[in-house]
This record gives structure tokens, C-alpha cells and sequence, in this order.
């Protein structure tokens, strides 16, 4: 895995998402953290050209961004 700035990855808008998922990312029983940094389900995007197109993660990119993270693990595909 890699670490990648959040800038290098695509957008993701809010209405997009499922709230549900959301809230479950925010408030279930692991943190945020330890599911944002899980090797193993990692964050994975797509290689080429930046912004790096989002292959799994959207949920957790999002999050990362709202809180105000500046880069994320992730494998590329």
C-alpha cells in the first residue's frame, strides 16, 4: 500500500453516498482510523492519471476529507 494525497484522488459528492454507510464508517464498533487504515480492505484506486479514479474507498475518502485528513493508504489496481 501506498500513502496518497486526498488532492490526487477524484472528487466524491455527498449525494453519491449512502448515509447509512456513512454513519456506520462514523460511529460503529472499530474507529474511523483503524477502518481507514485496514490493510485488510484497503482503500483502492485506479493507476494513471491524477485525480486517480476511486476503484473501492468512496465512503472513507469522503470521511477522511470531511476530517480534514490530508493523504490516505491505498492500493493502486
Amino acid at each position: 500500500m501506498e500513502r496518497v494525497y486526498l488532492s490526487d484522488i477524484q472528487k466524491v459528492d455527498r449525494g453519491q453516498l449512502d448515509s447509512r454507510r456513512l454513519e456506520m464508517l462514523e460511529n460503529g464498533y472499530s474507529s474511523f482510523e483503524s477502518v481507514l487504515n485496514n490493510s485488510n480492505d484497503p482503500i483502492a484506486l485506479y493507476r494513471g492519471t491524477r485525480p486517480y479514479e476511486i476503484a473501492d474507498g468512496r465512503h472513507r475518502i469522503y470521511l477522511a476529507r470531511q476530517k480534514g485528513y490530508t493523504s490516505v493508504s491505498a492500493k493502486f489496481v
